[in-house]
């Protein structure tokens, strides 16, 4: 693909109607390269300017829609004085290597997503299904870039000295448990040890599986979760480590890493945002229109494909535009009795979304509070598919809610009459609070176990009242690896065994029914809440599961091939196309919400509920409070 910049095409275009600077001025040029441009210009030559290295940044290009030609020129020499006129093959050679994906930013040529990937499929994506669809897939990306830094930090500073000190561990724990058998802390390590053991299969290979995947068994005392993570200081050759408080400072240290990215991330989208208001050409009604028909194109396209593309893209904001257009002008016919009409039925649906969240919430609690009776029932088969399936209700049935529910409220959206971008937003909105308040629910559900008052002497509950929770800092880090699990496997079995055929069935088959169900549309809203559900997961669990960023750097990169598989064969363009205007905003303002309520639990479980006798009987003898770390080890 080859693209002309476009300081280079100004420089092409207008060099024969250059005028040369006076004398009187050139002295105030040298002081300033701005001089001459006018201030509420001032914000696109700053652009510019910070641009030069990649000068069709798609910002740029949109801050200069509705700047006079003559206006134009003056900034274009005066970017050329400030960076000494940086060469059209420079500029070429870096265009060609950033692709600047129109109306969208998601070109990533700084910050998060700086990592060289995916580019040539975003950008067929963009053309097939728009500036919307796109964001969904550099919103996928900038994740995956921050999972993929959590992972290294935890990797190196955690798992990789536990890991490396483990044989220690061992030896002394061994030690300890006995030579001081007569302790209260260690008859309750016993204990734990023993119940352990009997749990762990003798080599069979369908309970090895069944181990693997609920994170139970042979999988519970490893590095996965926190409980067996170094009480004390690890002895490397002569050096120290404190695996406590590295453990406890890597984890903030990730946590605050995210809220950077979050923070980076938000300012860029929202500059944007701004800047596409602050054009007078784009955001009056009577010029809607314009812009799209008259200078959208790009002359500087030389290849077929990417023209092609191209147009696809022309297309699909052209019937964004129209569509909005249709709806507005059809609330201006309305009058004043459509809308008393119309804001009695977003009331009756706000009612109606709010009992379906309220009934999801309490099947949630139910599920969870089933389960624990039943796993931790004495004398279970551990090995048995009944024991498998209760120990995933909880999941499945958050699952199942996740799944459904955000189709019920889409449909009731579109009877709201939204415009395609508040639609999004309502939709985009409700679907995160039932997935934050499905987790909230899980977290709730899981204290009530934890926290319950009929306890023995090792802090295990006892039945009927109490389910037998031997530690619960590995029960928390069971449960959101096994939500992690489920939430891959249920992305599998939607593309492979649900989109996939119902896309075949529509294609191949003629009747009626196939016809009218049609194939699957891309639902925006629901992809970014699968993957900003992957996150919270991460945020919740990571501080009891420390491989969580490893699993969902995985789980982010399989999910991109997963949604590109489903755009290639399964989905349809959607019938709505939708601006990006936006949508990155929305995402990343939904992310921070999301982030803080993480946050609450998180603190509250560091500072006030006790740690395990059984698992953390290392903590109490070596002199550290109950409260400090997870697992009494941090």
């Amino acid at each position: 693909m080859k693209r002309q910049p476009m300081l280079s095409m100004l420089t092409l275009n207008s060099s024969r109607h250059a005028v040369a600077p006076q004398p009187a001025e050139n002295a105030a040029v040298a002081a300033d390269p701005a001089f001459g441009i006018e201030p509420k210009y001032q914000p696109v030559y700053r652009m510019l300017l910070r641009d030069a290295s990649a000068t069709g940044a798609p910002a740029a290009v949109r801050a200069a829609a509705g700047v006079p030609l003559a206006v134009k020129r003056r900034i274009r020499d005066a970017v050329a004085r400030a960076t000494n006129s940086i060469g059209v093959g420079h500029q070429r050679q870096q265009d060609e290597s950033c692709f600047s994906f129109s109306q969208s930013g998601s070109c990533c040529s700084r910050g998060w997503c700086e990592i060289p990937l995916w580019q040539k499929s975003l950008r067929t994506l963009e053309g097939m299904y728009g500036s919307g669809v796109l964001s969904f897939f550099v919103f996928l990306k900038s994740l995956f870039a921050l999972n993929i830094i959590l992972s290294i930090l935890l990797g190196l500073f955690v798992i990789a000295p536990q890991a490396a000190g483990s044989g220690q561990y061992s030896s002394m724990l061994a030690s300890l448990m006995s030579s001081e058998k007569t302790n209260a802390s260690g008859l309750c390590s016993e204990i734990y040890a023993a119940n352990l053991s009997s749990v762990i299969s003798s080599g069979a290979s369908l309970a090895r599986f069944l181990d693997v995947i609920q994170g139970t068994g042979i999988l519970e005392n490893t590095i996965l979760f926190v409980g067996y993570y170094f009480p004390t200081a690890l002895s490397i050759g002569a050096l120290s480590y404190n695996m406590p408080v590295a453990y406890l400072a890597v984890t903030g240290a990730a946590f605050f890493i995210s809220m950077l990215f979050m923070l980076e991330r938000t300012g860029a989208a929202f500059k944007e945002v701004l800047l596409q208001r602050a054009q007078p050409s784009v955001s009056s009604k009577s010029t809607r229109f314009s812009p799209l028909i008259l200078s959208a194109w790009d002359f500087g396209l030389s290849d077929s494909k990417t023209a092609n593309l191209a147009k696809q893209l022309l297309r699909n904001n052209l019937v964004a535009e129209l569509d909005l257009h249709r709806l507005l002008q059809r609330r201006l016919e309305a009058g004043r009795c459509g809308g008393c009409s119309l804001i009695a039925k977003r009331v009756l649906v706000n009612i109606l979304v709010l009992g379906l969240l309220c009934g999801a919430g309490f099947a949630i609690y139910q599920a969870q509070k089933v389960s624990a009776e039943y796993t931790t029932a004495a004398g279970v088969d551990t090995s048995s598919f009944a024991y498998l399936a209760y120990q995933y209700l909880p999941m499945v049935i958050i699952s199942l809610l996740v799944a459904i529910l955000p189709i019920l409220f889409q449909l009731l959206a579109r009877l709201e009459e939204y415009t395609p971008d508040t639609e999004l937003a309502v939709t985009l909105g409700r679907c995160i609070f039932l997935r934050l308040a499905s987790l909230t629910v899980l977290v709730i559900s899981i204290y009530s176990i934890i926290t319950c008052d009929t306890k023995d002497t090792c802090g295990v509950g006892v039945a009927p009242r109490c389910s037998a929770v031997h530690c619960w800092e590995a029960y928390v880090g069971q449960a959101f690896y096994k939500l992690e699990i489920t939430f891959f496997a249920v992305q599998l079995v939607v593309c492979f065994v649900v989109e996939l055929p119902r896309s075949l069935i529509a294609r191949k088959c003629q009747c009626k029914a196939a016809k009218l169900i049609g194939p699957p549309e891309f639902n925006i809203s629901d992809s970014v809440l699968d993957v900003l559900y992957a996150q919270v997961i991460v945020w919740f669990g990571m501080l009891f599961c420390p491989f969580l960023p490893v699993m969902n750097s995985v789980v982010l990169f399989l999910l991109f091939y997963l949604r590109k598989f489903s755009c290639h064969f399964s989905y349809k363009p959607p019938d709505r196309p939708m601006k990006n205007s936006s949508a990155t905003v929305f995402f990343m303002v939904t992310l921070f919400l999301a982030y803080f309520v993480c946050l609450l639990p998180i603190g509250y479980a560091i500072v006030s509920i006790s740690t395990s006798k059984g698992c953390s009987h290392s903590a109490r003898r070596h002199g550290l409070p109950a409260h400090q770390g997870c697992g009494g080890r941090l």
